[in-house]
């Protein structure tokens, strides 16, 4: 359960990565809307990857 908290916190990660390059490039709404759909995607990604080897172990 430990590692699914954990991977939650991937989201708002790319959130704040985009809103900080959003304030550098004076483009904040924009940035910051790739950055939660890029968290999202990799999130989901590493999801299935996790769920896959935990297959693969058992």
């Amino acid at each position: 359960m430990k590692k699914k908290s954990d991977l939650i916190s991937i989201i708002p990660a790319f959130l704040l990565m985009g809103t900080a390059l959003g304030i550098q490039t004076q483009n904040i709404l924009k940035h910051s809307i790739i950055g939660l759909i890029v968290g999202i995607i990799v999130y989901f990604f590493l999801t299935n990857r996790n769920k896959r080897i935990n297959k693969t172990k058992s």
